[in-house]
């Protein structure tokens, strides 16, 4: 609260000392203006008024506002309003006194008391307008003007968005302002001196004000720096007077007398305060002709060349603003007569000239007029004619005449040079770039002096050589053209330049002239000069610096690499010591004569103690232990090709006796290539070799007690499967008789399956055995996908039924056509744990599924998973399950030996296979068996079952040879039971008498008899016996070797003992093919893939073998009905009609990829058609129907075929 009285108390304070800072009083007009009568004319009420009024009290109000308003501290008045008022008050004859008011509100009060008859305003009438005063005419123009740092020549580059514009408080107003410029920053002054100084030092982009007041301040301090950038000629807002309501005659009478006032007086006037041009006169437009103006409309802007080096006509700043005279006079023409122009920058004379000659500029803004380029440009009158002056040093000693001097530098075509040459030809010229290089010269001493004209001369001097260079002498008569110049083939423009120059006053060319003569603020950008000077130092500078820290880089890289090479030296030195000394072999180094030069410590430990003195003797001496080796060691040194002994074995001596090594060298050269010497080693294989011969000892060993074991078991399986193959097979008889009673089958039954479970058990011994010794081989082969693993489940579906249990098996639907693979041992594998899951599993299921994972276009993974629900494995037997001997412990109250796991692990590892085991006591168990396989497309196509069973009704005529009697019986009966003849025989001999009387087609024999065996038998029979006689051996013997003895010895096959039921009918069966084939004289049809693109058939139907088979159905049906139809049309000899079945039948052919008949019928159809019936194309008719028909069966064949892959 005391702050808020303490502040009122303050304004209070100052209220009455700022109205009463002065009061009005009478000041003293003082006018140095020759004032010239006017001619008016005002009537006799207005002269009788103003005799009357004989004095009028003027006002004029504080602060004071050059040009116009200026009241000095003694009392006079002055400026342009003190000359108007004057001019006005002489024209009428009258008194005045002038009243100095401390503000214009006062003054304006004292008007509307009366105090005054007219004041004088500076325009700022946009306030207090309220009392209704009278305005005169202005008394001056004047025109609001934007002011910026950079000349104006175009209107076609406004200002940019967010400019800041300074202008003064009161005018212009806001609006005014946002109508010309929208996006502008306002800053606003108290004073134009003020804004004016923001804009020159860069705080504030452009200002706003009056024309007449920017004008008179620029001159005074801103002449160099700012220019005007744009005239708003449209508004005129020149001071006027003002005058009470009631004071209209006043008014009436002044305006006559300003309408009067003639435009030299305004301009008298304007130049008493101001030498600058008058601007708003320039708006008086120039006269061109009809065809000037209309070039001038398709030239909206020229773009203006300039010599950026030649100050002070064109030249830049250091902020790259176009500058000079050149630049202040294009300022002038693009006021008056609003041409806009472009800038384009040159470097020298002679680059204007070019950049004309190729349309990129139209005219040159500053050019010398010389007798060169005077044949190639058009010049304007010239705007100034500066003559020229010899320039030398300030020194008392330097030459003041040209006839004194021996060099001169000069400009490129400078107008002078001629003249200089003629009336001075022992005067040396040298060329110099442009005239600061060329005053540079001579302030270096380089030259005597150099020529220039006067204006650039002063420029330069002042600017850049004060002190140093001074103008000595003026020179001959002729002064420097200096103009605008125009190629020749612009008449137009030449002519529009020309007289927009004569348009400007010369008075205003001098004043613009005399602005450059002195020492203007504005430098010439120097880098122009020197930036190629200084690019190439930079250049040479860099290239220096880099090449240092290369050659810096290089050094420190090498000591580095020196460092490091000698730290690796280093430890190379070590390594080989290392190597040389620590390897246990020992190592010596030999010369030319056989002496040790270098060894190793395995060496001397080899010959310690007596190593030294051995060391001493060379090897050609017969007293070293290593003399026999050097004597086959020598001859690596006359061959020199030949630089590598190969390992030897040699016998040596030292004190621990006979040594027994292998010995090798290695020549080595000398720097000239030349072998020095041998650098010798050896390894003593003294107690390798005990080892062999002890290992090859018990190798013989192990195999005599392998051999042993293998022909104990071989002989035990023999003697065994003898008397239980018989067993097997009489109960295998009575358990498949159909017209025995169920009680005595199932009585049968059981002995049945105990003696074929005792028959495993003893294969499994055997497999374990070959295993153990490695005479275990697998016989892979091609295999069909689907025909894998089904005979084998097939053969498990009964006992599973039996014990109630679910045995499903599926097969990926995607899977090959053939794997590669051993399939009796795989089916071996599946057999054992198919039989052990439906051994454990008391209810539930039983699954076998086989996919096949795509591993490339020839591998795939064969996948076995067979998983069941029985009892499952305690987790710490799982390990040992696969092990020989092995049984889980829930299965003791199974019989088994414990081989069938451990057989089915060494099976799938022989064949590149993993067998995996999952199971959970009480939850089942899951083998899963992956094993990588070869695949391809089936190649096999098997005759059609239909085939053969319809053709499987011989009865064949056998002899079966046993010399056990229980054995020959069962042979017998088995035979019997398929319907065919059986003749027996108890040996070899009595067989072969049998075999003399009796027509025989098959002889089954056991191989293991007494007399004649069945492997001599065989070669008996076949020595006397045709080739088609067929010849099957029996043996208990179930190793492959003994079967491989059987083939060799002639017969067809050898199978083991026991034999069962199913295998003496698939025998039966392949016996009457190869009889039947033998009998009949009439061809098996061909294969169908022989004759068609099975396989694109195949992905026609997308492997959819049902409508394969349906679209083969109707091809053969269809070929049927039309092979009718082409013969009996054939026979009537109906060539057209028999075209039309030939196409019919290329179609159908077409259809199923039979191209070579489908192109046959395609032929005879064109032959037909055009009645070629010669007898080539009847042979050819004939043999098509004969190919058509042969389709046809293989068709039906091939439909026929079961279990299509």
């Amino acid at each position: 609260m005391r702050n808020l009285i303490l502040i009122v108390c303050l304004l209070i304070g100052l209220f009455p000392c700022s109205f009463s800072a002065f009061q009005p009083y009478e000041v003293r007009l003082y006018s140095q203006i020759e004032i010239l009568p006017s001619k008016f004319e005002l009537s006799d009420y207005d002269w009788r008024w103003l005799g009357e009024k004989q004095e009028l009290a003027i006002g004029v109000y504080a602060p004071n506002n050059p040009p116009f308003d200026l009241v000095l501290e003694s009392g006079i008045y002055k400026g342009i309003s003190a000359d108007s008022i004057m001019t006005i008050m002489r024209n009428l004859g009258l008194r005045f006194k002038i009243i100095y008011y401390p503000d214009r509100d006062i003054a304006l009060q004292g008007l509307l008391n009366g105090e005054i008859d007219m004041l004088a305003d500076d325009g700022k009438r946009q306030r207090n307008e309220s009392y209704g005063f009278l305005k005169s005419a202005p008394y001056i123009p004047d025109y609001p003007v934007l002011i910026s740092r950079k000349a104006a020549m175009s209107n076609k580059h406004p200002i940019p968005h967010g400019a800041r514009i300074a202008t003064v408080q009161g005018y212009p107003s806001n609006e005014w302002i946002k109508k010309y410029f929208p996006d502008a920053k306002i800053e606003r002054f108290p004073l134009p001196q003020n804004a004016l100084s923001s804009v020159a030092f860069g705080e504030n982009d452009y200002f706003l004000g009056r024309m007449i007041v920017a004008n008179f301040l620029l001159e005074r301090h801103y002449a160099t720096t700012l220019s005007t950038a744009e005239i708003f000629s449209n508004e005129n807002i020149g001071p006027v007077f003002l005058f009470h309501p009631k004071n209209a005659q006043l008014k009436r009478t002044v305006d006559i007398i300003l309408s009067s006032i003639s435009l030299a007086q305004h301009d008298i006037i304007f130049h008493h305060w101001s030498s600058k041009p008058d601007l708003w006169a320039l708006k008086q437009s120039v006269v061109f002709t009809q065809k000037e103006i209309d070039w001038l409309k398709q030239h909206n802007e020229l773009k203006v060349v300039i010599n950026s080096l030649n100050a002070p006509f064109t030249f830049f700043d250091s902020q790259k603003q176009f500058h000079g005279l050149s630049a202040d006079i294009l300022n002038l023409i693009h006021f008056k007569t609003n041409i806009n122009f472009k800038v384009i920058e040159a470097s020298s004379e002679k680059d204007e000239i070019a950049l004309l000659k190729k349309n990129k500029g139209d005219f040159i803004a500053s050019i010398t007029k010389n007798s060169k380029n005077d044949k190639e440009l058009l010049f304007t009158r010239p705007y100034v004619l500066p003559p020229f002056v010899l320039i030398v040093r300030d020194t008392p000693l330097a030459h003041k005449k040209i006839a004194q001097t021996a060099k001169l530098a000069i400009t490129p075509d400078n107008a002078i040079h001629d003249w200089l040459t003629k009336n001075y030809p022992q005067v040396e010229l040298i060329e110099a770039k442009d005239t600061y290089t060329a005053l540079q010269m001579v302030n270096e001493g380089k030259v005597d002096g150099t020529i220039e004209n006067l204006i650039s001369a002063h420029y330069m001097i002042d600017r850049y050589f004060r002190s140093r260079l001074k103008i000595s002498e003026q020179l001959s008569e002729d002064t420097a053209y200096i103009s605008f110049a125009v190629g020749r083939d612009q008449p137009e423009l030449y002519s529009i330049l020309d007289k927009a120059i004569a348009s400007i006053p010369p008075r205003d060319i001098s004043v613009l002239t005399n602005k450059w003569l002195g020492s203007p603020d504005v430098k010439m950008d120097t880098w122009t000069v020197y930036r190629t000077e200084f690019y190439t130092l930079a250049c040479i500078a860099t290239i220096l610096i880099i090449t240092s820290l290369i050659w810096n880089y290089y050094l420190h890289r090498e000591i580095r690499l020196r460092k490091y090479t000698q730290k690796r030296l280093q430890e190379q030195a070590i390594f080989l010591e290392t190597l040389y000394n620590g390897t246990p072999v020992p190592i010596y180094v030999i010369d030319k004569s056989g002496t040790i030069i270098n060894s190793n410590s395995a060496w001397e430990s080899f010959f310690s103690p007596d190593n030294e003195n051995i060391k001493q003797l060379s090897l050609t001496s017969q007293q070293h232990p290593l003399s026999t080796i050097y004597q086959e060691l020598h001859s690596l040194f006359d061959e020199p090709n030949r630089l590598v002994s190969p390992p030897k074995r040699y016998q040596i001596k030292n004190r621990m006796g006979e040594r027994v090594i292998v010995h090798q060298a290695v020549a080595y050269r000398d720097n000239q290539g030349n072998i020095s010497g041998l650098i010798c080693s050896w390894q003593d294989i003294t107690e390798h070799e005990q080892l062999l011969i002890e290992l090859s000892s018990a190798r013989q060993r192990a195999e005599h007690a392998s051999q042993t074991k293998s022909n104990f078991l071989a002989i035990m399986s023999h003697e065994i499967r003898t008397h239980i193959s018989a067993i097997i097979g009489l109960l295998e008889l009575a358990a498949t008789n159909k017209n025995q009673q169920d009680d005595i089958t199932e009585s049968i039954q059981i002995p049945y399956e105990s003696a074929l479970s005792l028959m495993g058990l003893i294969g499994d011994i055997l497999d374990m055995a070959k295993i153990e010794s490695g005479k275990l081989e697998l016989v892979p082969e091609w295999v069909k996908s689907n025909e894998l693993a089904t005979p084998v489940v097939r053969l498990f579906e009964g006992l599973a039924k039996q014990k109630g249990i679910s045995l499903h098996y599926h097969l990926n639907a995607i899977h090959p056509d053939e794997i590669y693979i051993d399939a009796f041992r795989l089916r071996q594998v599946i057999s054992n744990l198919l039989n052990n899951a439906i051994k454990f599993t008391s209810e539930g299921t039983i699954e076998v599924i086989i996919n096949y994972l795509p591993q490339n276009h020839e591998e795939n993974i064969l996948r076995i998973i067979i998983s069941d629900t029985g009892m499952g494995i305690e987790e710490n037997r799982q390990e040992l399950i696969f092990s020989p001997y092995t049984q889980a412990e829930s299965s003791s109250k199974h019989k088994g030996t414990g081989l069938g796991l451990a057989i089915c692990k060494q099976l799938i590892s022989m064949m590149n296979g993993t067998i995996t085991l999952y199971s959970q006591l009480g939850h089942g168990t899951q083998f899963l068996i992956d094993i990588p396989v070869k695949h391809r497309k089936n190649t096999r196509v098997s005759l059609p079952t239909l085939y053969k069973t319809t053709k499987n009704n011989k009865r064949l005529r056998i002899l079966a040879v046993d010399d056990h009697p229980a054995n020959r019986l069962l042979l017998v009966r088995q035979l019997t039971r398929f319907g065919h003849h059986v003749t027996e025989a108890k040996s070899g001999k009595q067989a072969l008498e049998l075999w003399k009387k009796n027509a025989i087609d098959i002889v089954i024999t056991d191989c293991n008899m007494p007399d004649i065996d069945g492997l001599e038998l065989t070669r008996q029979l076949r020595e006397i016996s045709p080739q088609t006689l067929i010849i099957i051996g029996l043996t208990a013997d179930a190793r492959q070797e003994e079967r491989q003895r059987c083939i060799e010895a002639g017969m067809d096959d050898c199978l083991f003992k026991p034999l069962r039921l199913s295998q003496i009918e698939a025998l039966l069966l392949r016996c009457t093919l190869q009889q039947i084939e033998e009998d009949t004289e009439e061809p098996i049809p061909p294969m169908l893939n022989s004759l068609i693109n099975l396989d694109a058939l195949m992905q026609l139907t997308q492997d959819d073998q049902q409508l394969l088979n349906k679209l083969l159905q109707t091809s053969l049906q269809e070929n049927i009905e039309d092979i009718q139809q082409a013969e009996r049309l054939f026979e009537k000899q109906d060539w057209l009609n028999l075209a039309h079945y030939c196409h019919r039948l290329e179609g159908s052919s077409q259809i199923i990829g039979a191209k070579k008949i489908a192109l046959e019928c395609k032929l005879l159809e064109e032959y037909f058609l055009t009645g070629n019936t010669s007898d080539e194309v009847i042979l050819q008719f004939n043999q098509t129907m004969r190919s058509i028909k042969t389709l046809n069966q293989a068709i039906e064949m091939y439909i026929t075929m079961p279990l299509q892959s």
